[in-house]
């Protein structure tokens, strides 16, 4: 069986590269100003959809993902989602308009949302136990950086010329080279016994419970996101720079709660999520009543430490929810539901913050702090009360 197989170190980085495919987005992020510039005539709104494009792009096709895996081997697709992550993403660094570079962004967005649940699908097929928990803490860890390098080398490019940007993508190639050659060409069928029945429905009652949630707390979370530019600057804490700066400690706090995760899951076991969402609830509580950058800061490594925890956490409920060979069509409603739970995200606090009265740029923390710490009191409640499975390797 392909998951008993020991695997070395250049195998298992070519299985972490694959999270990297999942970041590449950021290098075009900080180029929309330069952009702008360039296209005068454009309207802001159309500027914006170079970023949010390939994200609806996601929803749709990390669904197909979980289709094709029935007839392609996920090398295969890992083959073609590169193809379109490098066509649609290096083509506007030399030719093209505003309506070129939104049909790339579209196919760039398809490959984007082919490797999204690769990335956790292949380390959840290829490695287990203790071994799997700690592949897929890195994972969670390689992507937290590569966002930060991603954006880093997109801005530097941006500041020579816009169209520098997108030359970001040959970065594609190299990853491209490590997963072709050191990536096992295994087939999910092969993971099961040969005398296994492998039943009809594949994913079972949890598969969807945990994506809903998931996709539920993605519209509390994401607030954090889209809101400490705002909060800071109206409550003159901070300019846009530190709130930046604000930003890549979140995102250093979630790279350090990667590389430990396989730690603290084997110390928290069943209550690793309880500690995930209540370090995030805990997390708000501090920003809510943050009126200092120092403060700011400390609630980014709350949030940041929760955030990584979380991720890899979820993640592998969702694996271990469905039968072996579906882990790929799981993945693939876990992250679509993820996606829209991120899009819907403003207009739905929007309108609950405006149910319950509340009003200012912390009204949405208001409400994501409340229902997330009471998530966490429920989790712990239910893990205690209820018996866990002892197989792990259980289609359920």
């Amino acid at each position: 069986m392909m998951v008993e197989k020991k695997h070395d170190f250049f195998t298992k980085a070519a299985v972490l590269s694959i999270a990297l495919l999942m970041y590449t987005t950021s290098m075009t992020t900080p180029a929309l100003g330069e952009i702008a510039k360039a296209f005068p005539d454009v309207s802001p709104e159309v500027i914006k959809q170079i970023a949010s494009l390939p994200s609806l792009m996601m929803v749709v096709f990390s669904l197909l993902c979980g289709q094709l895996e029935r007839f392609m081997r996920p090398k295969k697709i890992l083959y073609l989602a590169m193809t379109l992550t490098f066509v649609g993403g290096i083509l506007p660094a030399f030719v093209g308009g505003m309506t070129f570079i939104l049909i790339t962004r579209a196919v760039f967005g398809a490959g984007f949302g082919l490797s999204f649940p690769m990335a956790s699908s292949v380390v959840a097929d290829l490695f287990k136990g203790q071994e799997r928990d700690t592949l897929m803490g890195y994972r969670s860890a390689v992507g937290a950086m590569a966002g930060v390098v991603f954006q880093m080398v997109g801005g530097i490019l941006a500041s020579m010329y816009w169209r520098y940007a997108f030359l970001g993508f040959l970065l594609v190639i190299p990853i491209f080279i490590l997963i072709h050659f050191k990536l096992p060409n295994y087939d999910k069928k092969q993971n099961a016994t040969t005398d296994e029945e492998i039943p009809k429905n594949r994913l079972s009652r949890k598969t969807y419970l945990f994506s809903i949630f998931n996709a539920f707390f993605n519209i509390l979370q994401f607030s954090f996101m889209t809101n400490v530019a705002l909060v800071m600057t109206s409550g003159e804490i901070g300019n846009a720079a530190q709130a930046g700066t604000v930003l890549t400690v979140f995102t250093a706090a979630a790279f350090v709660a990667g590389l430990i995760y396989g730690k603290v899951a084997a110390i928290f076991k069943r209550f690793t999520i309880s500690l995930a969402v209540g370090l995030i609830g805990f997390a708000f509580l501090i920003l809510l009543n943050a009126n200092t950058f120092l403060m700011f800061i400390v609630g980014s490594i709350v949030f940041g430490l929760g955030f990584g925890t979380y991720n890899p956490t979820l993640v592998l409920a969702i694996v271990r929810s469905a039968h072996k060979t579906a882990s790929t069509v799981a993945l693939s409603l876990y992250v679509a539901l993820q996606g829209l739970g991120q899009f819907a995200s403003p207009p739905i606090l929007a309108f609950l913050t405006g149910i319950f009265g509340l009003t200012g740029p912390k009204a949405a923390w208001v409400v994501a702090a409340g229902i997330i710490l009471s998530s966490c009191v429920i989790s712990i409640l239910v893990i205690a009360f209820t018996k866990p499975k002892t197989v792990e390797t259980s289609p359920n």
